[in-house]
């Protein structure tokens, strides 16, 4: 079995394992958008000779993390055919791919997983609890009646000057939203190659975008997919435009976080709430990574040894100065209390924001004297991440 990055000749074989090993098969326009996405990404196969039988996409994303923009690899369309499964090809794939990312310069990893133990193992940790919610009728927001300035389009029916308005404040949004991905124009095509009935509502004040959201609306439910706004006026704006549509929709579903006081404002604040965890992270280079860090209060030198199987590059102690400099240094020079120990995944989950440093330490079941967790909570922000994009 060997395992690289796939010729443009084989893509088809890549088409016929997606298509065989998920349950949806592409057609049309998702086909297309998938071919793209083979194109632009690290697309690893598993040969047996010149038979596909294993792959695995890298997406050339981004995330912010605390207001910094990293280089992230999606992690997406892992699959392998049944009678080759159980010879450690996913395995070989996923080392492979955390090669190719640290080669490519992408820090940081995000997937979606089929099981979290699986992916747990090879280093990733779940990082976001998202809110799914569903509003009846009976209990929709009411802000009161107010003539708002909200402009409207949709993929079918564009308007290029909104559009544009639209992409740039999401993109300074996500910026400023720890965990945000910026989407570029060709994420933007697959997002409408993925939903081509969006309908967009972007709401102004003084000429200015404070707010969008982009829906559906499907046999009486209206569909909310993104909801940015700057402000809460901004917020009670797109409700009322989403509420305007009570007479034609029986019910609002959407996706928030679930750190964030959702629906506390709503006279009716008693409906359906879901949470799921369906995405994980990773921090591929520990170094490259923490150089970058936007690091809060250091009063005193932090040292942490990470314990990282799958990429040896990271298994070193590590320790970062006033300045916010990180270097390696000797294991026993440091006692173990007086230092952080953690495994790749909850280093990860931790310095993006889901993990508290005491959390960290206790699924790690460590020891550490309380001055240096009190050094290493000071030093950290403490924004919760949020993550709403697909891959």
């Amino acid at each position: 079995m060997d395992i690289h990055i796939v010729s443009p000749n084989d893509y088809r074989q890549i088409h016929q394992l997606r298509d065989y090993c998920f349950p949806n098969k592409y057609t049309g326009a998702r086909r297309e958008d998938f071919h793209y996405w083979i194109e632009q990404s690290t697309t690893l196969g598993a040969y047996d000779h010149k038979k596909i039988v294993g792959q695995l996409l890298i997406l050339p994303l981004n995330m912010t993390v605390h207001g910094v923009p990293y280089k992230m690899g999606g992690i997406g369309f892992v699959a392998t055919y049944p009678e080759y499964r159980q010879q450690g090809i996913i395995k070989r794939l996923m080392i492979e791919a955390l090669q190719k990312m640290r080669d490519n310069g992408q820090t940081i990893s995000v997937l979606a997983p089929f099981s979290v133990s699986f992916y747990r193992h090879f280093g990733w940790e779940l990082f976001f609890e998202k809110l799914h919610y569903t509003i009846p009728q009976a209990q929709f927001p009411s802000f009161g009646k107010q003539l708002d300035i909200v402009k409207r389009m949709s993929f079918e029916w564009v308007e290029p000057e909104l559009f544009k308005e639209i992409k740039d404040f999401h993109n300074i949004m996500a910026i400023l939203q720890n965990g945000g991905m910026v989407r570029d124009d060709a994420w933007w095509k697959r997002i409408e190659r993925r939903s081509p009935d969006s309908h967009f509502a972007a709401y102004f004040q003084a000429d200015k975008i404070e707010g969008y959201i982009r829906y559906t609306i499907q046999q009486g439910t209206f569909v909310i997919q993104d909801f940015i706004v700057a402000n809460y006026l901004a917020e009670q704006a797109i409700w009322r435009y989403i509420t305007s549509h009570a007479a034609s929709v029986d019910q609002i579903t959407g996706v928030t976080s679930n750190h964030y006081p959702f629906g506390f404002y709503f006279k009716e604040p008693q409906f359906k709430r879901e949470v799921i965890q369906d995405v994980m992270v990773r921090v591929v280079d520990v170094a490259a990574f923490m150089q970058r860090y936007p690091w809060r209060d250091i009063t005193e030198t932090l040292t942490i040894r990470i314990d990282d199987p799958f990429c040896h590059w990271n298994e070193h102690v590590y320790q970062i100065n006033k300045n916010g400099q990180v270097s390696i240094i000797e294991t026993n020079s440091v006692s173990d209390k007086h230092m952080l120990t953690l495994p790749i995944n909850l280093f990860s989950a931790m310095m993006v924001g889901y993990l508290s440093v005491k959390e960290a330490v206790v699924y790690a079941n460590q020891s550490t004297v309380e001055k240096t967790l009190q050094r290493w909570q000071r030093a950290l922000p403490t924004e919760k991440p949020a993550f709403y994009e697909y891959f």
